[in-house]
């Protein structure tokens, strides 16, 4: 993986706006154009800076790759950390109750559908990351993802859904059952054209999004109470 020299060392155009800029012009290319269309040229033009920059802040085109999916890594925690670290605390709980374990599921689910539809640079995001979790993005990148988001979530949602059903958190059926909920909202970013071709909008505004996100929560909920009232009449879940 290509090397991220920190904004404060000496060199070409210090500063960590210029490395902010550089990450946000790419991202934007990356979102329109893919990993292999979108070229280090093209980014630093877009970027305003000159070649050497971006290849003394990123080395390369993975580089800068890389650094897009830690830019949004970094804004997703800022905004899930909290939520994520209750549910957590409360998975350690075995006193926990069925109810306090589907609200923290449904906080994650709730944060996770309105924090791309909730940035200023939404339409860049969300394109940027279909395409890499369509798997078009190097492999550092995914392996970060992977890492940095990915298996930390998996974890407390498995291991929430486990305890719901009465299975264990590396269970199969646990894990399809946590991967079909958190892959809900992801339809109405991915698929966009045919949700709003199926709904007759125009567009997906922040009203739109409050009541795709209310409903989506609502019908979780009532999947998540049936799935324990199965647990507890002892039929197979």
């Amino acid at each position: 993986m290509a090397r991220h020299r920190p904004a404060t060392e000496g060199g070409y155009q210090r500063g960590e706006d210029t490395r902010v800029r550089i990450i946000e012009a790419a991202l934007g290319l990356f979102a329109e154009r893919g990993f292999e269309g979108a070229s280090t040229r093209d980014i630093a033009t877009a970027a305003g800076v000159n070649a050497p920059a971006l290849q003394y802040y990123f080395d390369n085109k993975e580089g800068v790759y890389v650094a897009c999916v830690e830019h949004i890594l970094t804004r997703i925690w800022d905004q899930l950390a909290t939520t994520v670290n209750a549910a957590e605390a409360l998975v350690a709980t075995p006193q926990a109750s069925d109810e306090a374990l589907i609200e923290a599921y449904l906080g994650i689910l709730g944060g996770f559908m309105s924090f791309i539809h909730d940035t200023p640079q939404s339409d860049h995001w969300r394109r940027f990351m279909a395409r890499e979790q369509a798997g078009l993005g190097p492999q550092s990148a995914f392996d970060l993802m992977d890492q940095g988001f990915n298996k930390r979530l998996g974890h407390v949602t498995r291991s929430i859904v486990g305890r719901l059903i009465g299975r264990s958190a590396t269970d199969e059926v646990t894990i399809i059952r946590a991967l079909a909920f958190n892959s809900q909202g992801m339809v109405f970013r991915v698929l966009r054209r045919p949700v709003l071709s199926a709904l007759g909008w125009e567009s997906i505004d922040l009203e739109r999004m409050e009541t795709v996100r209310r409903i989506l929560l609502s019908q979780n909920r009532l999947t998540l109470q049936a799935l324990v009232h199965e647990r507890e009449s002892g039929r197979p879940v």
